[in-house]
């Protein structure tokens, strides 16, 4: 239960720290529990990361193949409780908003977290493939690949977590308009500017110098900030 303040009642900052306290050993014992579900399947989980590759992985050191297992069963662990750290952070600051803070708040939580997945999960079955393709041609005849589980699975979840991240940008979007930092027309007037940029930020944070992989990575960018502009053009703050 989320228990609401009144408009300018205050709460004693031991009670602070003691609700916060619960509220983290919850999602804790939420990951906890998770990580020893995802570590028993994590063979499992690792084997989607070897049918991309295409090739066998190995590993240089006696602590990596263990490392990589924990690893890929930590990853997925938090992935399955988000949704429960989201509404344990909901429930401890929404009793100190305000009513129209609340309305705001609750969406743009579960939107970040939409936005995030969704980021992750069109980096996985478009851009990775691609991208993992193209790397492992490189090799040719002369080279035989012998890819370190540690370094691939390292590789693999960066390339997801900028593609979630990436995907947020929506939210800063309609977040600078809606505390009045910029006017919905002095982003419609950045929208040129904004094209050369998504295509400087694919060419960044893609790891391979074909046009095909950047052109994945730079759309999206500026799909999403199109889709803020008909937001804010609709809903958002016009001054």
């Amino acid at each position: 239960m989320i228990d609401r303040l009144g408009e300018g009642e205050k709460v004693p900052f031991v009670r602070h720290l003691d609700e916060l306290r619960k509220r983290l050993l919850i999602c804790v014992a939420a990951l906890a529990a998770a990580f020893i579900g995802c570590y028993a399947v994590s063979d499992k989980l690792l084997k989607p990361f070897a049918d991309l590759l295409g090739a066998k992985m190995v590993f240089l050191t006696p602590m990596e193949a263990f490392m990589a297992y924990m690893s890929i069963a930590f990853y997925a662990a938090v992935a399955i409780t988000v949704p429960v750290i989201a509404w344990q952070a909901w429930a401890f600051i929404a009793p100190g908003l305000k009513t129209n803070e609340r309305r705001f708040a609750a969406p743009m939580v579960l939107a970040a977290s939409g936005l995030f997945f969704t980021g992750a999960a069109f980096c996985w079955f478009i851009v990775l493939p691609f991208a993992v393709k193209f790397l492992m041609s490189y090799g040719g005849d002369i080279m035989t690949p012998m890819i370190s589980v540690k370094a691939y699975l390292n590789f693999c979840l960066s390339f997801l977590l900028v593609f979630g991240i990436i995907f947020e940008l929506p939210l800063v979007v309609i977040f600078i308009n809606a505390i009045g930092l910029v006017s919905l027309e002095a982003l419609r007037s950045f929208r040129r500017y904004w094209v050369v940029a998504a295509f400087v930020i694919g060419a960044i944070v893609t790891p391979t110098p074909d046009v095909v992989n950047q052109t994945l990575t730079s759309v999206p960018l500026i799909v999403l900030y199109e889709i803020s502009l008909v937001y804010l053009h609709l809903f958002g703050r016009k001054q």
